[in-house]
């Protein structure tokens, strides 16, 4: 953990930034240049997929609900042109993509919007673009056309539980090699500065049901974490950081 960051900043980042990493990264093969669009921007996954997307020095579109989550977009990530952050209430945005990238599309698509508006992401794909769903749901139910696969496109299911909690007990060399390899990067963005804690939103342990209901409204900023103030700042850090390190080096 870098020096100047707080438990509280760290508790922000394992599990959010271990799925981006194993969306962009290890599914998508994210690299200089890309053309990428993340949607829910100001999300934990749209806050730390566009981090890592601006820091390989792709070229980041994103979407968001609200003029307060769009001024938060503009002044959180300033390299982010104001053309380039759209409307995620419609499907707006396919247009906007394919005139900004002269109709060609963008390399990876981070999705999380649902109905039109995944049909919408999934047309923006350019030739050879990597469609990355972060809902276990969604993708299921909303089949897709089979001429999308004439642009050679692909679609990957991101699903952290998968490679964390394997459904088998025997090991797997391939499932081993992927998690030792995202432990591996999760290291490399902590030394090169790649990953940042993520704007939050605490409630004490006591506001449990104020938290949840401040979550539906579909409103918040980043990550929404629940603290217990009885705990040590060790202990309330290694519930969320710890103990998930601890499925990446069990094997080591």
């Amino acid at each position: 953990m870098p020096d100047n960051w707080s438990l509280e900043d760290a508790a922000t980042v394992p599990s959010v930034y271990a799925t981006c990493y194993l969306a962009l990264y290890q599914r998508g093969e994210m690299k200089k240049g890309d053309k990428v669009l993340i949607h829910s921007g100001t999300g934990d996954i749209g806050q730390a997929a566009i981090h890592l997307a601006l820091h390989e020095g792709c070229e980041v579109f994103t979407t968001v609900g609200t003029p307060e989550k769009r001024k938060f977009i503009r002044e959180m990530f300033p390299s982010i042109p104001d053309d380039h952050i759209c409307n995620s209430h419609n499907t707006n945005f396919e247009q906007i993509i394919l005139q900004k990238t002269n109709g060609q599309g963008v390399d990876i698509v981070l999705n999380s919007l649902t109905e039109e508006k995944l049909q919408a992401s999934v047309r923006c794909l350019a030739i050879g673009g990597r469609f990355l769903e972060i809902g276990k749901i969604d993708l299921a139910n909303n089949p897709l056309g089979m001429m999308i696969f004439l642009k050679e496109v692909s679609f990957h299911g991101i699903m952290l539980d998968n490679l964390i909690f394997p459904s088998f007990e025997s090991k797997d060399e391939k499932l081993e090699e992927e998690k030792m390899q995202l432990y591996n990067l999760l290291n490399e963005g902590l030394k090169n500065g790649a990953i940042k804690p993520l704007v939050r939103k605490v409630f004490e342990k006591n506001e449990l049901e104020t938290a949840f209901r401040y979550m539906t409204t579909g409103e918040y900023i980043g990550k929404v974490k629940k603290i217990n103030r009885h705990c040590s700042r060790f202990e309330r850090f290694s519930t969320s950081f710890q103990y998930f390190y601890s499925y990446f080096t069990s094997n080591e």
